[in-house]
């Protein structure tokens, strides 16, 4: 085995690859230790390996990110196990990272023991006036596109908020479900958000109950469920400001 090979297969070992080829690595580890210029590089390699993986492991990841990049496009799995070069080493390091932090969008669907998680994530998503799909105020032009898109799209919009056009859809992702996006313009430029998934997606704590309130950072949500669909409705502002719209008097 040639330098070039011997760096070539260090380069893809990991501590903890149980798959590795034993009797190749002990080659290899042998090589470095009669090799002293493969060893200071293989050094070099694992010092650069542990100060990547201590930055990585500090970097904070804001909230709402996946369902934002998730919600354009579904990454698309691949079996090539690429052999990095030192010069794109942060580049591809950035890429793993993003990889892992979606990794449980794309095993088998759990279904999560509260809301909370789904709440969060839809009203960060949110927070930022989010791009739509479908720009239109004609509720039926909504209803077809998300049906077109194999999302909810039979769903009871609450009666006080059908005094209002929506301004379009779009389809997000949660958990490997689909989630319908419906906005609302409430006034000036206040937005109204109605989620809509299937209840197995989350649980709403609230089954042909009353909805169930809950506050963050200066947005209220309610949740619920109706007729075969869990509903999520958020606003900025208190629990009064969101009362109205779900009132039926």
């Amino acid at each position: 085995m040639d330098s070039a090979e011997a760096r070539s297969l260090l380069s893809l070992y990991r501590a903890d690859d149980s798959a590795a080829d034993g009797a190749r690595l002990v080659e290899v580890l042998g090589q470095v230790k009669a090799d002293p210029e493969l060893a200071r590089w293989w050094s070099d390699e694992q010092e650069l390996d542990r100060i990547i993986a201590s930055k990585l492991a500090t970097t904070h990841v804001p909230a709402g990110l996946k369902a934002r990049i998730i919600s354009r496009a579904e990454p698309r799995p691949t079996a090539i196990r690429p052999t990095w070069s030192r010069a794109p080493l942060l580049a591809a390091a950035a890429i793993v990272a993003l990889a892992v932090l979606f990794s449980s969008w794309r095993g088998p669907f759990q279904p999560a023991l509260s809301i909370a998680d789904y709440r969060d994530e839809m009203v960060s998503f949110v927070k930022v006036a989010p791009s739509l799909e479908l720009e239109s105020s004609d509720m039926g032009r909504v209803k077809d596109f998300l049906a077109r898109a194999n999302a909810p799209a039979q769903f009871n919009v609450p009666k006080r908020l059908q005094k209002f056009d929506p301004i379009g859809c779009r389809v997000l992702r949660f958990r490997g479900e689909d989630v319908s996006l419906i906005c609302f313009k409430i006034g000036g430029e206040s937005l109204a958000h109605l989620f809509v998934t299937n209840p197995k997606t989350v649980w709403t704590g609230a089954r042909g109950s009353a909805p169930v309130f809950a506050s963050k950072q200066g947005w209220m949500t309610a949740s619920w469920t109706e007729d075969g669909q869990a509903y999520l409705l958020a606003v900025k502002g208190d629990r009064a400001g969101l009362e109205k719209f779900l009132s039926t008097s």
